[in-house]
């Protein structure tokens, strides 16, 4: 048998796979959000820079308000 084997390995391919590591699924990034913004943030900022992060946000604000409650509205958007 010794030498049918060695005669097999000289003109045949060994038909054996090759051992495969399974694929592991690469690892899902975290989502990236926003950094958190607080009202004391927001109360530092003028009531024209209120109004342009009101846009980016989507919402129009009325520069005629308080500044206290235009920083209640967007803060309640900003969540």
């Amino acid at each position: 048998m010794f030498l049918i084997d060695w005669i097999k390995g000289l003109f045949c391919k060994d038909e054996t796979p090759a051992k495969v590591d399974p694929v592991k699924e690469p690892k899902k990034a975290a989502v990236a959000k926003g950094p958190k913004v607080t009202k004391a943030a927001l109360g530092k900022l003028t009531k024209a820079d209120l109004e342009t992060e009101g846009r980016k946000a989507g919402i129009e604000l009325d520069k005629r308000k308080k500044k206290a409650e235009l920083v209640d509205e967007l803060y309640k958007v900003l969540k």
